[in-house]
């Protein structure tokens, strides 16, 4: 009986020891075989916050995985095998959250890994600049995304009180302007990333008015206030060359430009911060016969002078001012060119043709250099003295002097004019100029003949709709029409009578005349500019 038990122990501690030691039959190697692991695990984990957009998870480096708004779990489709290593880590942000990850590395240990925590919060980041040139006493009202207004009394830093999260846009603009002063924004708009806002430049400046006098061959020089009304500087004119027609600005504000019809020349000054314009040290330009307008691009670069005659003449504008010929110094138009604007983006010219009833669209290079369009011309009414491009550039309208209408006009992609479906309205007497507020809700037009001013809404279409209060009286001679860069005041200049017309700007759009409801200017006015 026990030698039957003890045979079969000791064949099994024989066949132990042949596995022992390198036996190679078939039945040692099965168990051997047996004992090696083939699974593979799950990289996973749980997700807290993503309340917003959608995040993108990477498993070392690669295996990218979305994870969808509202997620509370999530899994790699990559399972790894036992032991290896892992590496959970962000891919990519959601829209204004940031997400964090703990328990993201490891190795895989015979189970799922499961406890890979990815936490999503809001992240948020002050929005601030500087203020400059506030006077003593005096404060501008900022808004942030137009609310979260901040009051600022004083030079230097400023922050809002409201942080935004990264990815949020910001736009800084000016809610209430100071007394007296007139405040812009420079760097006010963009998108927090991941970094505070610190650059954004409120700059005040007291606005100044210029107007050419043909009579004496000067402009006249003017402040103006906190209620709209103008006053002449200390300095009150400056001489120019004979027979002043346009006047305009730089962009930046640091240089002002005059066509002298009479004698074929531009006058070039410098604007100090007193508003006083002084002669360059060139302080002229040679133009073609009869120069009659200024248009300069909006990056300060180019300057346009049509010449009353049949051409634009172009040049360069120097860091010191002063007017340079571009290679090419001139570009063909129509007949008795009477204006010349430019689209906001600067890509585009316009040019009235008096002569000939139509519009010269242009392409504008990066050299400056005007190019016909391949519709070169468009049809407007008779006698066309200006046209003018609404402020957000999908728009242009021509005053259409002898035709008593505005003709309204598409700007397509390619800068073409288009009638639109109304193709032009009426106007109150020999429109001569026309203009919009800021935001190009209203546009208001000169009418020289009657001395009134039309006052439209501006639809969604484009298309101008006579305000309740159609018209207002100007004075005689009404040839050009301004509107502040706040968009409360508006000014018009009577030509026959030597004064300017000032009005409030309702919230309506109508017009109503200030306390002082004109001011003198010098013999024979042609043209005005305001700067702000």
């Amino acid at each position: 009986m026990k030698n039957r038990l003890l045979l079969p122990l000791l064949a099994i501690i024989l066949t132990a020891s042949l596995a022992a030691c390198g036996g190679s039959n078939s039945s040692s190697a099965s168990p051997t075989t047996s004992i090696v692991s083939t699974s593979n695990y799950a990289v996973g984990g749980v997700i807290s916050g993503l309340a917003s957009g959608s995040l993108t998870l990477k498993n070392n480096g690669g295996d990218a995985l979305t994870v969808s708004v509202s997620s509370s779990t999530f899994t790699f489709a990559t399972p790894l095998a036992n032991g290896a290593a892992y590496a959970v880590t962000v891919g990519a942000q959601p829209s204004g959250l940031i997400c964090t990850v703990t328990n993201g590395t490891g190795m895989v240990a015979s189970a799922d890994v499961t406890n890979v925590a990815v936490a999503c919060a809001t992240t948020a980041y002050e929005v601030g600049g500087t203020v400059s040139g506030l006077s003593s006493g005096a404060s501008v009202v900022l808004q942030d995304n137009s609310s979260n207004s901040t009051t600022v009394s004083a030079n230097g830093s400023f922050t809002f009180d409201t942080p935004l999260a990264n990815g949020t846009s910001y736009a800084v603009s000016v809610l209430t302007q100071p007394s007296g002063l007139y405040c812009s924004v420079t760097n006010g708009v963009g998108t927090v990333a991941n970094s505070a806002i610190s650059n954004v430049a409120v700059t005040c400046t007291t606005p100044f008015a210029y107007v050419t006098n043909q009579g004496d061959n000067t402009v006249s020089m003017y402040s103006i206030g906190s209620s709209g009304v103008w006053t002449l500087l200390s300095t009150p004119t400056v001489s120019t060359g004979r027979t002043p027609n346009g006047i305009t600005i730089n962009p930046a504000g640091t240089y002002a430009y005059v066509a002298n019809n009479g004698e074929n020349t531009i006058s070039m000054y410098s604007v100090g911060a007193n508003g006083i314009l002084m002669p360059l040290s060139t302080p002229t330009v040679i133009a073609g016969p009869n120069p009659y307008q200024i248009a300069i691009n909006s990056a300060g670069t180019y300057a346009y002078v049509i010449n009353g005659s049949t051409n634009v003449l172009m040049y360069s504008i120097g860091s010191n001012g002063i007017l340079t010929p571009l290679t090419t110094p001139s570009v063909a138009a129509g007949n008795f060119t009477q204006s010349i604007t430019l689209n906001p983006a600067g890509t585009y010219a316009y040019v009235t043709n008096y002569g000939d009833s139509t519009v010269s669209m242009y392409a504008v290079g990066n050299n400056g250099i005007l190019t016909p369009l391949s519709t070169p011309t468009v049809a407007t009414g008779l006698g066309p003295p200006a046209i003018t491009v609404n402020p957000a550039g999908t728009y242009a309208y021509v005053a259409n002097y002898a035709a008593n209408t505005i003709s309204m006009y598409a700007i397509g992609s390619n800068g073409v004019l288009t009638p639109l479906s109304t193709p032009n309205v009426t106007a109150n007497g020999n429109p001569f100029a026309i203009t919009f507020t800021p935001a190009g809700a209203y546009a208001y037009v000169a009418n020289s003949g009657s001395g009134t001013i039309s006052m439209f809404a501006v639809g969604s279409n484009g298309i101008l709709t006579p305000l309740s209060t159609p018209t207002i009286a100007a004075g005689s001679g009404a040839i050009a029409v301004k509107v502040n860069a706040s968009g409360t005041y508006a000014y018009v200049l009577n030509g026959n009578i030597s004064n300017v017309s000032m009005y409030s700007i309702g919230s309506n759009g109508i017009l109503t005349p200030l306390s002082t409801p004109t001011v003198a200017t010098g013999p024979s006015p042609w043209d005005f500019t305001i700067l702000h």
